[in-house]
Formats: C-alpha cells, structure tokens, sequence
C-alpha cells in the first residue's frame, strides 16, 4: 500500500512537470511569434527613410572625404529613389570621385533624361566628360547648348574656350577668354591659352640652311624658306621655296609650291594640298604637288593615306635631269601609356615605268622619366624592293645606280635608341641612335658580254652596315622665335652621308 502511495506521488510529479514545461514553451513560441510579426514593421520603418538624410548623411561624408563611404552609404538606398534628379545627380558626383567613370556617365545620362533642359546638370556632365578626354561628346552637347552671356563659372567657360581653339574657332574662344578676364581682370588662367591662339593665327616663318656631303661624291647647299598663316579650319594656307646648289656638277634645282591643310572636325579628318613647280636648271619644269587625308579613328589611333609627286635629288645622276616620282601610300600610327607604333607602306613610280615598294614600320617605348632626362627604346624594320635594278657598269667592271637608287630586296632590322634632355625651359637637347644589327640585300654582279662592255650577270645576299645617328639642339629665345640646330650622319648600302641644318622658326 505504501509503495503504492509512492508510485502516484512520483505519478503526478511527473504530470505536474510535463504541464509547466508546456505552459513554458508555449510561452517561448508566442513571444517568438510575436518577435516574427514585429519585424516587418521594422524593416518597413527603414524603408521611409526620408531623401533628404540620404543627401545630408552623402554630404556628411563627402565633407570629411570619406568618399568610398558615401558610395557605399548612397548605394544603400539609391533603389528608393532612382528616378529622382538630385539623388542621381549626387550619385554620379559620388562615382567620379572613387574613378568608377563608366557608371558616375551612367547616372549623368539618367539625370539628363529626367531633366533634360537643366543647364547646371550639363554644365557638370561637361566637366565630367571634358577630365575623361570625350571631346566629340562634349561638342554634341555644346552644338545644343546656349550659354548665357552673362554665366560666372569660370570652369565652364574655360572648357568652352579650349574646346573652340581645338576646333579652330578662335573667335568663340576669345569671347569666352574675354568673359573669363571680365569676372577676373587680373587673372592668369587664360595666358596660356590667349598665347596658343596668338601664336597659331599670326604669320609663320621658317627658314633652313642646309648643307650635306656623301661618298658618291656629292656635296649640295640648299635654302628652305616655308610661309604659314592659320586663318579657319577650312583655310591655313603655306608657301614653300628650296633651292638646291650641288657640286663638283655645277648644277641647280629649284622648286616653289603652295599648301593648304583643311580641318573637318565633325569628321576627325584633315586633308592637305599642294601644288607647285621643280626647275632642274639642266633639264625641264615639271609639276610637283599631292593630297594627303589623315583620319582620327579614336583618341590613340590615326591612319594617313595619299598621293604626291616630288622630285628626286640622291644621285649624282640625278642632279643634271628632270627626274620625278609619283607617290602612293599609306600609315598607321598608334600610341598607348606603354608604346608608340607606327607603319607605313609606299608604292614609288617612276617616269621609266620602273616601281619601287617600301615598307616600314618602328614600335618605341613611351618616355621613361630620369630627372630632366627623357629615354626610349624600340625596334625598326625596312623593306625596299625595285622592279628594275638601274645598275650601270663602266669598261672596268665597276657600277653604281643610275639615275637613282633601286635596291633589290633590301632587309634592315634596327635598335632604336632616343634620348631627350631639358635642362631648361628655352632649351631642349635630343639624340637619336638607329643601329641595323641586320642588314641584307640582293647585290648585282657584273658579266662582260664583250670586251670592257659589262651587265648585271644576277644577284648575290650581301650584309652592309646601316646607321643613322641624330643630334638636335632646340632654343627658345622667346614664344615667337626659335634655333634648331641637327647633325645627321647615316651609312647605308648606297652611301655615308653628313647632313647639317639650321633652322629660324619666327611668329609675327
């Protein structure tokens, strides 16, 4: 009987802590339930978080320059009001300052697209484009923008009046130079700029005095005298006059020809042309001249492609005749932070029926920075192939090219070595070294078909020397006048040569 007491008193205590520890968790799953429900309203709470924080909190950051903080800040809640201007606006000043450019543009555009007759929002996104390089963008938004006459931001006006000079439209930019000196008389920003305009539309003068002496042997003095004046983008016209005096041959040339190079923004294109008249005073006048068109295809790359007629001076033959070429070509020229690159091939025609073809290309480094120092290096390669090998034999066996040199499958393969050295702003000293660590080409070799009468018996592979060495000393006595001075000395397969020119740079 006792030990049946027991076994119930053990009975309902086990009743009695089963039924609190229901009341318990019960308890527990409300309270977490009701937790459940409560955090919605939370959420929702931060949900309505009012513009004007977003922008005050951004500013906040912004002030102390904790700008990769107010993106992330803004980005938070930039969902909530993407479709308002100043958030946008705010969102894209915030972008460009952590170097996200592509999307500070983004919401540039979107700002525009909400506002699109706001003058402010692309005054900004002018500035914003104008830091990025984008000048073609930049003139699209200009061609349809009316800036007040009266406007004071200096900023705009001065990216105005730059983009007006780059364009040539020299009158828009000194309207906006003036209003710039209106606001500031005493200000400097615009000298530079006011000297570019000033020196690009006065009268240009340059003469060269040039004198060479090579192995053939020849020796020339020549005069260049060029006349330049920029008046629109449609007309910088030129004049240019060289005469040529060569000895031991008593002979003379003289040649006159007018320019004229055209800008066609719109277009990235510039076109040149000219014309004149070669007077070898031993032979006949003939006519000299071409055109030239060079097409910008982005910021880094540019193509050159044309037709000219010149005359041709490298020979002792030469000198005594009227002896011209005709010209095809064609180059390409590209350049990023790390290389400079360019290409070319020419397509000669001669008035024998003869052809000629060049190609040629050279990649260098861009400028390494050594104190006042400047330091580039590359590689070239030449190829030149003639048709026909003008290659005369006297009664001894002995040759050379007559009337000019036609190279038979000539290869070089160079190192290219420049130096540059500034030791003062008025003083500039360059050097260039062109080493042909290979040089190939197809020699003639003579056959005597009769006695002391000799003609090329074929062609064998001959290594030569190639090498070009330059040096150019540049002064500036003022921004309107200038001295060079450059030394050139070259070997090649036809002959060794000494050049040396003086030139006069003058602005009026």
């Amino acid at each position: 009987m006792i030990n049946l007491l027991k076994v119930n008193t053990i009975f309902k205590l086990i009743k009695n802590c089963s039924v609190y520890i229901l009341i318990f968790l019960n308890i527990s799953v409300f309270s977490q339930n009701q937790s459940f429900k409560s955090t919605p309203k939370n959420n929702l709470a931060s949900h309505t978080i009012d513009k004007k924080d977003v922008v005050t909190t951004t500013k906040a950051y912004l002030s102390k320059k904790e700008y990769k903080q107010a993106d992330i800040y803004l980005s938070k809640y930039y969902n909530l009001f993407s479709e308002d201007l100043e958030i946008n606006w705010l969102y894209a000043y915030v972008l460009n300052l952590n170097n996200n450019k592509t999307e500070a543009k983004s919401k540039f555009k979107k700002a525009i697209a909400i506002a699109p007759n706001n003058k402010e929002l692309k005054m900004d996104y002018v500035k914003f484009l104008y830091q990025m390089g984008k000048i073609n963008e930049i003139e699209n938004i200009l061609s349809n923008f009316t800036i007040d006459k009266n406007s004071k931001d200096v900023e705009f006006l001065l990216i105005h009046a730059n983009i007006s000079f780059w364009n040539g439209n020299f009158k828009t930019s000194k309207k906006k130079i003036d209003r710039i000196q209106e606001i500031y008389p005493n200000t400097d920003l615009t000298n530079n700029l006011s000297n570019q305009i000033e020196e690009l539309t006065g009268l240009y003068l340059k003469a060269n005095f040039e004198y060479q002496t090579d192995s053939q042997p020849m020796d020339y003095f020549a005069q260049h005298i060029t006349l330049q004046k920029y008046v629109s983008k449609l007309l910088n016209p030129s004049l240019e006059i060289s005469n040529y005096n060569f000895s031991p041959q008593s002979e003379q040339a003289i040649f006159a020809k007018l320019g004229n190079k055209m800008h066609f923004n719109e277009l990235s294109l510039e076109v040149n042309l000219s014309a004149g008249a070669y007077k070898n005073f031993s032979g006949d006048t003939d006519w000299i001249g071409g055109i030239e068109f060079k097409q910008f295809l982005a910021e880094n790359t540019s193509i050159k492609f044309g037709y000219s007629k010149n005359s041709v001076l490298g020979t002792i033959a030469s000198t005594s005749i009227n002896l011209t070429k005709e010209d095809i070509f064609g180059e390409l020229d590209y350049n990023n932070k790390w290389i400079v690159l360019h290409s070319a091939y020419n397509q000669q025609f001669y008035q024998d029926d003869n052809k000629i073809k060049v190609f040629g290309a050279w990649i260098v480094s861009q400028p390494i920075k050594v104190s006042k120092f400047g330091f580039q290096a590359g590689y070239g390669f030449n190829y030149t192939d003639a048709d026909d090998i003008l290659f005369v034999y006297d009664s001894e066996g002995l040759g050379v090219y007559d009337p000019y040199f036609t190279p038979k499958e000539q290869k070089i393969h160079s190192g290219l070595f420049i130096t540059n050295y500034k030791p003062t702003e008025k003083l500039t000293i360059k050097g260039k070294l062109n080493y042909g660590f290979s040089a190939t080409v197809r020699n003639p070799y003579p056959l005597e078909v009769t006695p002391n009468n000799f003609e090329i018996g074929g062609f064998y592979d001959e290594e030569f020397s190639y090498l070009d060495i330059e040096g150019a000393v540049n002064y500036m006595f003022s921004h309107k006048f200038g001295v060079n001075l450059v030394y050139t000395y070259q070997e090649t397969f036809f002959y060794k040569r000494d050049n040396i020119n003086l030139g006069l740079n003058y602005r009026f």
